[in-house]
This record gives structure tokens, sequence and C-alpha cells, in this order.
């Protein structure tokens, strides 16, 4: 039998290799985007700053005006996000990701899990009239942690195998140029879209940057639609307490009139009730603290990673990284 040429049997194998190639090409494929970089408003100094509101309200303070001011502007800042989070998914556009809905989601995630926490100990929040505030703010925070479920679940990356001179890319994020970057057959640059209605004037640029890894996009949608659970949960609460209220003022009825007349037979249910409520109330502070840790060490992560750093604003730019509170 005559033998084969090496041309032909390399030939043959690399024909027999090439679906096996196909398919590890396709599947280990740079992800990118076109991105609106993070805005100043959800810069390090503006997340700092939240950070340390919230540490004042849940430390035990002996200055009750000191904590209320810190609870009255922490409550502000979730809110902004909220509203803009229902913006950013009401203008949403195929073409680009603004990054604003990682730092939206940043403070909404741990608003919504620590403000009522944080009001439910302040007595000068619940008791006053005040409280039915809480209402339309949960509600706001809700609608924004919806938005942004909805947001991440449209968001979608774009493969990238090759740069502009044929050159396969390199699936590692910290090896992209993002200098120069690849076109990656995306319509990606201020002159050529696409645009945004809320990116206006020197805030209109737009660039290709690998696809966040440390919360991906279906990570996104995941923790956004599981921190809608603790809203829902708190509306129907603060429901109960202000009917349950307004119902006891309305007829003046108070608890210790229910409970009869004997002193003895009050005291030991009134003590259970409250020893039982204070070991709810721990064990709700230690669960809820952990997933804050979580939320907040992994938003951290994504915030410095270079995808989502890149062209941010930076630290000296205080007005805009303070902007919430004005």
């Amino acid at each position: 039998m005559a033998r084969l040429p090496s041309a032909v049997v390399l030939e043959t194998l690399s024909r027999r290799n090439n679906p096996q190639t196909a398919t590890n090409t396709t599947s280990q494929v740079l992800q990118v985007i076109c991105e609106f970089p993070l805005s100043g408003q959800y810069g390090v100094g503006c997340r700092v700053l939240y950070y340390i509101l919230v540490a004042v309200c849940l430390v035990k303070n002996k200055s009750e005006l000191l904590k209320q001011v810190c609870l009255a502007t922490a409550l502000i800042f979730p809110a902004v996000a909220a509203i803009h989070a229902v913006v950013l998914a009401a203008l949403h556009n195929d073409g680009f990701v603004d990054m604003d809905i990682f730092g939206a989601f940043q403070l909404c995630s741990i608003g919504i899990l620590v403000g009522p926490v944080t009001v439910k100990r302040s007595g000068t929040y619940w008791k006053a009239s005040g409280r039915k505030l809480l209402l339309p703010w949960t509600i706001l925070i809700l609608a924004g942690l919806l938005s942004l479920t909805v947001e991440f679940c449209r968001t979608k990356p774009h493969p990238c195998p090759y740069d502009d001179s044929g050159q396969p890319t390199s699936t590692e994020a910290r090896v992209f140029n993002y200098t120069y970057p690849p076109t990656c057959n995306l319509t990606c640059s201020v002159f050529a879209g696409p645009f945004s209605r809320i990116r206006q004037g020197s805030a209109n640029n737009v660039f290709v940057v690998p696809a966040p890894e440390r919360i991906t996009f279906g990570m996104g949608t995941l923790f956004a639609a599981g921190c809608c659970i603790p809203p829902v949960l708190y509306l129907m609460s603060i429901w109960i307490k202000i009917l349950k209220h307004n119902w006891l003022e309305d007829w003046a009825i108070r608890e210790d009139d229910k409970q009869g007349a004997g002193g003895s037979t009050k005291a030991i249910p009134r003590n259970r009730k409250e020893l039982v409520r204070k070991i709810l109330d721990n064990q709700e502070s230690l669960v809820i603290g952990a997933f804050v840790v979580c939320i907040l060490v992994l938003g951290e992560l994504n915030f410095s990673s270079a995808q989502v750093n890149w062209q941010s604003e930076p630290m000296s730019a205080v007005g805009r990284q303070c902007s919430p509170l004005t």
C-alpha cells in the first residue's frame, strides 16, 4: 500500500480537529460591551460617604440627634438612585450599557436592607407622623430594584473573537487594549453613536470594554430580583402596623386594657413577648448584616475592576462625588 504524503496526513488531522477547535473558540470568545462609564454620583467618594452614614445609623450612639440626621441623609441616597434606575430602564437602548446600573444597584440594595431595620429601631421616625413616609419610600426603592432587574436582564454582551488587525483577542480583561480598543463590529463612538438622552455634553463619551466579570449581568439580574423580596415584606409590615396604630387611636384602645386587670398575669406574657422580639430582631440583624457585607464586598470588587473603573470620574471631582446630597 502506497504511503500517504505528509501534507495529506496533516490536512486530514486538521479537519478532524476543526469541530473541536471551533467549539472551544466559540465558548471562549471575549465578550465586550459599548459602555457609558460610571458617573461621579456613584464614585468612590459618594459610596464611602454613604457607608459611613449607614454605619453611624447602625452603631449605638448616645447622640440621638446625630443618628436621626445621618438616617435622614442615608435615606436620600437610595431614593435618588431608585429614580435614576427607573429613568435608565425607561430610556433603554440595546446599543450601549450605562455603568450607572451597578452604582444604582449598590445604593438601592444596601438601602432597602439597612433602612427599614434602622428606622424600626428609631422611635423618632416610627412613632411620629413621618413614619407614613416610609411607605412611599419603600415603594420607590422597590420600583428602582424592579427597573434594575429588567435592565440587567435586557443587557447582552457582544462576542469579539478578533481585533481590527485580524488577530484573536485574549479572553483576559486585564490585557485588553482599553486605550485603542477594537471595534468588534460595534457602532460605538461619540460621533456615530449610540446616543443617550441622559448622557449629553461632556458626558457622552462611549467606550468598548470587556463585559464585567465580578458581577455579571446575569448575577445582577438575580441579585436585583432577590433584593425585591425584602421591600415587599416591609410594605406588608408597615401597612399592617399603620392600620393597627390608626385603629387604636380612633377607638382609644390600648394594649394594656386587652390583657386584663391583673398586674401579675400581664407581666409574664409581656416579658416573654419582649424576649422573643429581641431574639428575632437580633437574628434579623445578623442575617441582613451578612447580606449587606456580601453586597458591599462584591460591589466594591466590581467597581475596582478595569471594566467598570475605566474612564470613571476620579475622586478629585468632589462636586460630582457629592451630587446626591445637592
